[in-house]
């Protein structure tokens, strides 16, 4: 029996790791295969995209998309990780009475890096920063590249602020949690996170490991062409196949491309080629 393999839409349940996610569904298809293509904090919910089989290998495609999240940013309180799951290491942080959302927009929007939390899995010296953190070992993490490509107030109770963003890849919400409460004066923490889509692709259309069972897989994977973004999509004929197969380029009239996804008769991944001056050379081969 050929192996399950196709990228799946989960919904993490708040709680989970993004590797816990991994475990339960090789234990629910017997694949042992599995990756994803973006960690969510274990606090956080939402939209995890999970490969299955062979196309684990084309993963990487996928993990520069834009992601778009809702936070609860709670002022007047920081924790050592930015989520409820740290420390308290300050609670007598002033509450912002009022808030001038074009002024806070308008400084986001201008963000080109971020510091990262401390508690986060960037690797220093071959460990991950939170190990340091947990074992209170002295750690600086320089800024990183970090784009906040859209951000839209969406209630403001004191003393806690809901929002949606959507940002480039590496950005980190506890961060921008936090650099919102330092722009207002203050401190804070994201009480609560949710990442609604990566790309086009929304978490409205996930799966709940509550109501996900294994017969559901096959019919659950999801569309390549909605995935992948940007690529050129393309059914190679016999002859070009076993070229591409034999890693040897073929001939193939049309425009230069360095993404063209190929597919099979039935829309199933076959791997990744590229164009150059009428010529398809493999990239993948799955």
């Amino acid at each position: 029996m050929p192996e399950k393999t196709g990228f799946l839409l989960i919904d993490k349940p708040a709680g989970w790791s993004s590797f816990q996610v991994v475990r339960w569904l090789r234990k629910l298809s017997g694949v042992k295969r599995i990756g994803h293509t973006g960690t969510l904090d274990p606090f956080a919910t939402g939209l995890l995209i999970c490969a299955m089989g062979p196309v684990t290998r084309l993963s990487r495609y996928l993990e520069n998309a834009d992601k778009s999240y809702e936070a609860v940013l709670r002022f007047g309180v920081q924790t050592s990780s930015a989520d409820p799951e740290g420390e308290v290491i300050r609670e007598d942080g002033p509450i912002p009475s009022s808030i001038d959302f074009e002024l806070l927009k308008k400084e986001l929007l201008s963000i080109s890096e971020l510091p990262p939390p401390l508690f986060s899995a960037i690797k220093v010296d071959g460990r991950p920063a939170y190990d340091y953190a947990r074992k209170g070992q002295p750690l600086e993490l320089p800024p990183r590249p970090a784009r906040i490509i859209d951000f839209e107030p969406i209630s403001y109770q004191a003393p806690e602020l809901v929002y949606r963003c959507r940002v480039s890849k590496g950005t980190y919400i506890r961060s921008l949690s936090e650099h919102i409460a330092g722009f207002l004066g203050t401190v804070g923490y994201s009480t609560a996170l949710r990442r609604l889509a990566i790309g086009t692709v929304s978490v409205d259309k996930a799966q709940h490991p509550d109501t996900f069972e294994a017969e559901m897989i096959e019919a659950s994977f999801h569309p390549l062409q909605d995935l992948f973004e940007g690529f050129e999509f393309l059914t190679p004929d016999e002859t070009e196949l076993s070229a591409l197969r034999q890693g040897r380029e073929t001939a193939n009239p049309g425009s230069d491309n360095q993404q063209i996804l190929l597919l099979d008769q039935s829309g199933k991944a076959l791997g990744v080629a590229r164009r150059n001056s009428g010529k398809l050379f493999p990239v993948i081969n799955l």
